[in-house]
């Protein structure tokens, strides 16, 4: 997405909160610099996405997926 407004931003992080307790992981490929801006002014980078599960491509995205997650640094 280009641009997350209030309204977005809250409604991602409900949505990221539900995942979250459903031990549900989030990866994000790619995103742009404004909305990175505004999960990050409310906590939900690192809060509920740690920095590691933010890839710039996707193919890095998926070889961190296919290296054993936890061991391989995006």
């Amino acid at each position: 997405m280009q641009y997350m407004d209030q309204s977005g931003l809250y409604a991602m992080e409900d949505v990221l909160q539900d995942l979250n307790r459903k031990n549900i992981r989030v990866l994000l490929v790619g995103i742009l610099d404004q909305p990175k801006y505004m999960m990050e002014r409310i906590d939900i980078i690192p809060g509920l996405i740690p920095q590691e599960h933010i890839f710039d491509t996707f193919k890095s995205c998926m070889n961190w997926i296919g290296n054993g997650s936890e061991s391989v640094n995006p």
